[in-house]
């Protein structure tokens, strides 16, 4: 009778170190919370027609990844439901052509573009992305509209998100 109950006590004792040690695991999704209505309500107010709406949280900001005319666009907002910024992915032909002029004359001309991305922000002018590969390296060139090299960023190795500027 004693070694029954002391192997139901070793039991019990490994059954509790199984539970708190897999309900102490933390899980990033746990801190995220659904946008208020108002962010919601401003993002069918900026782009009426919005379709296929799936929200995530990026640091202190929402982005609603989502569908207008056909494009996709990821819609950031801060929790106060401003906007602050939309990204859509281009093709390279989608490029201003003072962009892709200004690129292909640039030091940067040989390297391989791995995404192209339109910034488009509610106070300043809208912002052409080019991250570019060569070898292991890795740069995010910055242009204006009109073709001028606003700022490039060595990004080698690193989890790139492009955060709105404040």
């Amino acid at each position: 009778l004693t070694m029954i109950k002391f192997k139901m006590n070793i039991l019990t004792v490994i059954l509790l170190a199984v539970v708190f040690a897999f309900g102490s695991c933390s899980n990033a999704d746990d801190d995220y919370l659904p946008p208020n209505s108002d962010i919601v309500t401003a993002l069918h107010e900026l782009y009426p027609g919005v379709k296929d709406i799936e929200w995530s949280q990026k640091g202190v900001y929402y982005v609603a990844d989502c569908w207008v005319d056909g494009n996709e666009l990821d819609v950031w907002f801060d929790a106060n439901a401003n906007w602050v910024m939309t990204e859509q992915e281009l093709f390279e032909e989608q490029l201003p052509e003072a962009v892709n002029t200004a690129y292909l004359e640039s030091n940067y001309a040989d390297w391989v573009i791995d995404d192209i991305t339109k910034l488009t922000y509610p106070s300043k002018a809208e912002e052409y992305l080019l991250e570019v590969q060569r070898g292991t390296q890795e740069r995010a060139l910055y242009y204006s509209a009109y073709g001028g090299l606003l700022k490039e960023k060595d990004i080698t190795g690193a989890d790139f998100t492009h955060w709105p500027e404040m």
